[in-house]
């Protein structure tokens, strides 16, 4: 499973490459249009900070539109997966690009029809997003993803299964025991990897029991 950072803010995502262990990045339009400056300059400056995968999103509606919109944005450099929006409109311009040799992503996907059908058209990834899911409807994403998981295995489907849009460390969690290939969350959720309060009272423990016997010496300075 690897863990990616959906944000397309510059400073966020330098903070956690510092982590050594963030295998890619993933932004939508929404987020894009927050930044108010020029997002290709700012898609470029997170191209040339990172190795990894990055899936950014195109915005046209029209599959001939999306072709377009897609050639140009991966273009920009060979990191990008193009993410386009699940519909049939989105599945036409995927189908395309794909026989461009463009890697994509179908996103914004909320069933199992769609993640079906995104395996159906060779989509190098599917974005199911989990997160807005578990928030206003009643449906198990725990279930959702397991069944979505079986399916791409029992058919041997290539498509990476990602569980977007994770608001929660309960949520990823849940994706992760579903089987998922990928889980995106926000800084706001990486965070929360280190601030388990019985792992962090255990460290303190620890260093207030090392200190009362020997002060600031270490294994380095020795006894």
């Amino acid at each position: 499973m690897k863990l990616f950072i959906n944000s397309c803010k510059i400073e966020e995502i330098k903070k956690v490459i510092e982590l050594g262990i963030l295998s890619g990045i993933t932004m939508n339009p929404t987020m894009v249009a927050s930044l108010k400056t020029d997002y290709v300059k700012n898609l470029k400056e997170i191209c040339k900070i990172v190795e990894i995968p990055i899936l950014a999103q195109v915005t046209s509606s029209k599959s001939e539109d999306i072709i377009e919109e897609g050639k140009a944005l991966a273009g920009i450099d060979n990191k990008i997966i193009v993410k386009v929006h699940f519909n049939a409109e989105g599945i036409k311009g995927m189908k395309a690009l794909k026989a461009e040799g463009i890697k994509v992503c179908a996103t914004a996907v909320h069933s199992v029809i769609e993640a079906i059908i995104a395996g159906e058209v060779g989509a190098d990834h599917v974005a199911i997003f989990t997160g807005p899911l578990t928030e206003i409807s009643e449906i198990n994403t725990g279930e959702l993803l397991s069944k979505v998981c079986k399916i791409y295995s029992n058919y041997n489907k290539k498509t990476k299964i990602m569980a977007a849009g994770v608001r929660s460390i309960k949520q990823l969690v849940t994706a992760a025991n579903a089987g998922v290939d990928e889980i995106t969350c926000n800084l706001n959720v990486w965070d929360q990897f280190f601030t388990n309060p019985y792992t962090l009272n255990r460290w303190n423990s620890f260093v207030t029991d090392w200190k009362n016997e020997y002060g600031s010496r270490n294994w380095i300075t020795g006894y």
